[in-house]
């Protein structure tokens, strides 16, 4: 999925939101099922302008974000009831038109899926969920490294931040190296605790009665399915293989 950095650019445009873009003159394309927009005319239409093309940000507009190992399977589809979490990822695809907001694009399979924002506490060992919005697949597999790398991949990943950063293959392979190793250094602790208290702010929602169990029962199942996937190649020990034999 390539967007060519051409005039008019994709735009992230809620439903109830489209009389509002017209007006900040946006135009609907029929053919593509998207609101767009002349890159030279978007100071009316800032809140539905993907992070990639925005005049006021910088890249990179994504790249790896990893999940201390300790936490895999700690989120919220984990914490909450199935229509919950239905209710909250559904809200953030509306809330962008079913679009990326990292770059304004959408899946050949399905268009969007929900990307949950962490902040990390290095000192206390705390993750706390910041929001949840929509990425397409690919922007998403840059997001979830770590996922991607066991799954092999990796060079569609990489290609496609560079791509969406406007880096060459050498500065996106440096910020993966970047994210791998800050995965390594909070990967060594398992004493993590994860707070989802936005979501009950923001939802009102309440977590389930067993969802720290199921959540503790589902990052054993993800780092076997790691173990497993990844394995030794090419006759050096891999991450995960790594950290297992260092605990």
């Amino acid at each position: 999925m390539v967007i060519a950095l051409t005039t008019l650019i994709p735009l992230c445009v809620p439903f109830e939101r489209r009389k509002e873009a017209a007006r900040g003159g946006a135009t609907f394309n029929g053919e593509q099922k998207c609101w767009m927009a002349p890159r030279d005319k978007l100071d009316a239409l800032l809140p539905f302008v993907p992070y990639r093309y925005r005049p006021d940000r910088e890249a990179p507009y994504i790249r790896p974000w990893m999940v201390p190992q300790a936490l895999w399977g700690f989120n919220l589809r984990a914490f909450l009831a199935p229509e919950d979490w239905n209710r909250i990822r559904k809200d953030a695809y509306a809330r962008s038109g079913s679009r990326c907001r990292v770059c304004g694009g959408r899946g050949p399979q399905w268009p969007v899926e929900a990307d949950e924002g962490w902040a990390y506490d290095d000192e206390r060992r705390i993750q706390t969920l910041k929001g949840v919005i929509s990425l397409c697949p690919d922007c998403h597999g840059v997001r979830h490294w770590g996922k991607t790398m066991t799954e092999d991949r990796q060079d569609a990943a990489l290609a496609w931040m560079a791509e969406v950063n406007g880096w060459n293959h050498t500065e996106a392979a440096r910020c993966g190296d970047q994210a791998m190793k800050q995965w390594h250094t909070r990967s060594r602790h398992t004493d993590w605790q994860c707070d989802i208290s936005w979501a009950i702010r923001t939802y009102s929602v309440v977590p389930i009665r067993d969802g720290e169990t199921l959540a503790r029962e589902l990052n054993r199942k993800f780092v076997r399915q790691a173990q497993t996937r990844v394995g030794v190649r090419a006759g050096h020990i891999t991450h995960i293989e790594h950290l297992t034999r260092e605990r």
